[in-house]
């Protein structure tokens, strides 16, 4: 008999041929190492997976589908042992009577067909009988008085989830236990690659050096405002670019996964959104009263009234400054910290080859971002200054290594890190269109000079469009034993 044997975590599989003798032979599909050893140690025992749960409703729902046409097995023996808590404790110390038990000969467990009640007792092991003419087979679960239930299964349930859980409650919610068995090995996380890959992301903050190449440099001097204008319309639309096809798309999906009613995931995605728009205004209101104002009333006071007007053009100039660079440094530090989150995650959910493949789109789109940002950052309004305005992109780049060190040395949640995406998208919105798109109509622009500044905002925005080609991601499987999905 060939049983195919999914992963308990979600993550692959490896299919189990067992012969007429006992030794059993496995036959491996591309998956990880790690996983297969799961299947070995779950076929050694009398069961291939337990598991405990909380159950305080009074009825539950166990199914069963067909994957690519059929059951992975016609049959199934299940123990059903009631627990007093659900703890890995508890599991533990029912697993000898339930190994005991699902090694029954099948025809003397209870027999159960579609529709039937399995309620949880000591001593009973139940033969779960699949229907061949339904493509699912569901079972109800009484769950009466019962605090907890530990189940023991000859197969890992999930071999039989298409479309949906394995266990549901009364209101059709997913249920996930709160110990399982046998325990996974542990993990060995990928330090190298992942600090590799981030800062190697991180050097591409110093692109911006191409800026002060002396033909470069001057070309700047000579046409200062086609070339703010022509450098504006590019970051704006790579700053565009990347708010619209990466951090506010990915954040749809990621905040989805915290929240299951729509109006829930909305108002958190749009608050945050609106948090990292307005967040750059914050920063030049606290800068005008605290900083710049204290500067113009000394100023102020020992001027007269032309040199008043003059020291309040310099509050607004100043207010204007900070503005920026708190709106680009802020922007990106967020965005490279969520690209660090997603390197990290790619490399330690899903292995080094795809690790390697979204630190490569990573690079990619950095390219482009990371020279808009040095230009708003040495642009007149900014006056950060070259030298500077480099190490101030090379810290906010930091990001990435904060965000990969986290991601390995900590979990950190999906709708977290979406909800990190979209405040960044906001910010990149705020910049873009706000401070950049307006030096596009400066009248002082021929009309051909418009036109480049046009095609500069194109540019900008093809070169972050460009990742979009094979773009994936990955989100790896919970620790509850979801499973890992790529997009």
């Amino acid at each position: 008999m060939v049983v195919s044997t999914s992963a308990i975590f979600g993550r692959a599989s490896c299919e189990l041929v067992t012969f007429r003798s006992r030794a059993p032979v496995l036959t491996m599909t591309p998956c990880r190492f790690a996983v297969c050893c799961f299947t070995t140690v779950a076929s050694a025992a009398a069961y291939e997976w337990a598991g405990i749960f909380q159950t305080p409703q009074d009825e539950y729902m166990w199914t069963a589908q067909k994957v690519d046409g059929n059951y992975a097995d016609p049959a199934m023996n299940l123990v059903v042992l009631p627990a007093s808590r659900s703890t890995a404790t508890e599991l533990d110390s029912l697993k000898a009577e339930g190994e005991r038990l699902v090694n029954t000969n099948s025809s003397v467990c209870t027999s159960v067909t579609f529709g039937d009640v399995i309620t949880p007792q000591k001593d009973t092991c139940y033969s779960l009988k699949f229907d061949m003419n339904l493509w699912q087979t569901v079972y109800r679960m009484n769950t009466k008085g019962v605090a907890a239930v530990a189940f023991f299964a000859e197969h890992v349930p999930t071999e039989f989830e298409n479309t949906a859980h394995y266990l549901k409650d009364s209101t059709g919610e997913d249920i996930e236990p709160d110990a399982e068995l046998p325990l996974p090995p542990a993990e060995t996380k990928p330090w190298g690659p992942v600090i590799g890959a981030a800062i190697i992301t991180n050097l591409i903050t110093f692109v911006g050096v191409v800026l002060l190449v002396p033909a470069i440099a001057r070309l700047q001097s000579m046409y200062p405002v086609a070339f703010t204008g022509i450098i504006s319309g590019f970051a704006a639309g790579a700053l565009l670019s990347c708010a619209c096809f990466l951090l506010l798309f990915e954040a749809t999906h990621l905040v989805a996964v915290g929240w299951k009613k729509e109006v829930d995931i909305l108002w958190r995605w749009g608050t945050m959104i609106l948090a990292g728009f307005i967040l750059p205004t914050i920063v030049h209101s606290v800068t005008g009263l605290v900083v710049a104002r204290e500067k113009s009333n000394k100023d102020q006071q020992d001027a007269g009234d032309g040199q008043a007007e003059e020291a309040g053009q310099e509050l607004v100039n100043i207010q204007t400054r900070y503005r920026l660079i708190g709106g680009v440094l802020v922007g990106d530090f967020f965005h490279n910290l969520c690209d660090g989150f997603f390197v990290g995650a790619a490399f330690s959910g899903c292995g080094d080859s795809f690790g390697w493949k979204v630190a490569l789109a990573t690079f990619l789109h950095e390219l482009p971002q990371e020279l808009a940002d040095f230009a708003i950052l040495i642009s007149p309004e900014a006056g950060l200054g070259r030298f500077k305005a480099l190490v101030a992109n090379f810290i906010s780049g930091m990001g990435v290594l904060l965000g990969a060190l986290i991601v390995l040395a900590a979990e950190v949640s999906d709708s977290d890190t979406g909800l990190l995406l979209a405040f960044g998208g906001g910010v990149y919105l705020h910049v873009a269109a706000t401070e950049c798109m307006p030096k596009i109509y400066n009248t002082d622009l021929t009309v051909v000079e418009s036109f480049v500044c046009l095609g500069a905002f194109i540019i900008g925005a093809v070169l972050i469009g460009l990742i979009l080609i094979d773009h994936e991601h990955c989100v790896p499987a919970a620790s509850n034993g979801g499973h890992a999905h790529g997009h």
